[in-house]
């Protein structure tokens, strides 16, 4: 089938192999058609993607729990949901939702051997499914909901196009294509404490970053989607000195280290999708990859700070040392830090302020 006007391309059939940045936006992220497939709801039957899956609801028992959004408030996660058309949703639970709930059902011996017989391809584009839904799901989100201030949604900071690449990574699956050299990005999961005083579910996005953390009981996985794992190489200093189990505000200190390091990168990898002939075949999603050893920007101490202190601040407490506020304006300067002492040398012991799961800029 000839490529569109818009550059998207459709097999014979008619279904979407490659839909185009401009379709993207007008259709998935301005309009209403199915996320995946690109069909709008009036030719198929729609029904409710829980954005945080269902049975990882069941799993940490948070049905009725809130996340905080980024405007600051708060969202039942049993009715967190975005449409998707139900032949997807479908796919979706038979590729991804099975064989990971799986795996993470039986706690992190059960991801270890999970990927220790796959890889981390699926988990890295299960990452990025729920990276992308946690952001289309702002479409629908007032930043204020008294409209007396103003009609304007959360999403209306983004800029979809940058999204572009993580919509055609998590539509592998639907369109066949073949994930190439240097796609893939950092990818992390660690065993975290999980004490009594924890909540057994934290998720967080750094938006800029393009970086996902969650933690579901003693399971703590990172992700940088657009850094073809350069990101998790720069922080591997940081990692090095992790000598113990990390408790819940420190796996989410070491989420802000590596979305600081993607930030510093100075030249980011660059993304496309190829094909052997203008029917879509052999697809395949590339990375542009830059020649030489990664190069990152000086560190800037106040952006780091800034990503540190609104993944941590609910966890600044009054101590003998500081108080809260005090301890806020070290945060905010990268000179407060939850992994290590002053010494650099890495921190043990619990922390008993837990926040809301949050969704960052």
């Amino acid at each position: 089938m000839p490529i569109t006007i818009d550059n998207s391309i459709y097999d014979k059939s008619g279904r979407l192999l490659f839909c185009s940045i401009e379709k993207f936006v007008s259709d998935i992220c301005e309009g209403n058609h199915c996320f995946i497939c690109g069909r709008h709801p009036e030719g198929v039957s729609f029904n409710k993607e829980h954005i945080i899956p269902n049975w990882m609801l069941r799993l940490a028992n948070i049905h009725s729990g809130d996340i905080r959004l980024p405007n600051g408030r708060l969202h039942q996660y049993g009715r967190y949901t975005i449409p998707c058309c139900s032949e997807c949703n479908t796919l979706l639970a038979e590729h991804f939702e099975k064989p990971i709930s799986k795996a993470l059902g039986q706690g992190f011996s059960g991801l270890r051997a999970f990927v220790e017989r796959e890889g981390t391809e699926r988990l890295f584009l299960w990452m990025a499914l729920l990276f992308v839904k946690l952001h289309l799901k702002d479409k629908t989100l007032l930043e204020n909901p008294d409209i007396r201030l103003g009609r304007s949604y959360i999403s209306d900071r983004y800029d979809w196009s940058t999204f572009h690449h993580m919509h055609c990574l998590i539509r592998a699956h639907y369109t066949g294509a073949k994930i190439g050299k240097y796609v893939h990005g950092s990818i992390l999961f660690l065993e975290v404490g999980n004490s009594s005083e924890d909540k057994s579910f934290d998720v967080s996005t750094i938006t800029n970053a393009y970086t996902l953390f969650i933690r579901v009981k003693n399971i703590a996985i990172y992700t940088v989607f657009d850094d073809s794992g350069i990101s998790l190489e720069a922080i591997e200093p940081v990692l090095s000195k992790i000598t113990g189990v990390m408790n819940s505000a420190q796996a989410r200190e070491l989420a802000a280290e590596l979305a600081a390091a993607n930030i510093h990168l100075k030249t980011s990898p660059s993304f496309g999708t190829r094909m052997s002939n203008t029917d879509g075949d052999n697809l395949e999603i590339i990375a542009f990859h830059p020649e030489g050893e990664a190069e990152f920007f000086p560190k800037n101490n106040k952006l780091i700070g800034h990503i540190k202190r609104y993944m941590l601040e609910n966890f600044c407490q009054t101590t003998m040392h500081h108080t809260r506020e005090e301890a806020l304006e070290l945060l905010s300067s990268n000179k407060y830090s939850f992994l290590f002492n002053n010494e650099g040398k890495f921190v043990t012991g619990g922390c008993k302020e837990n926040p809301q799961p949050a969704r960052s800029e």
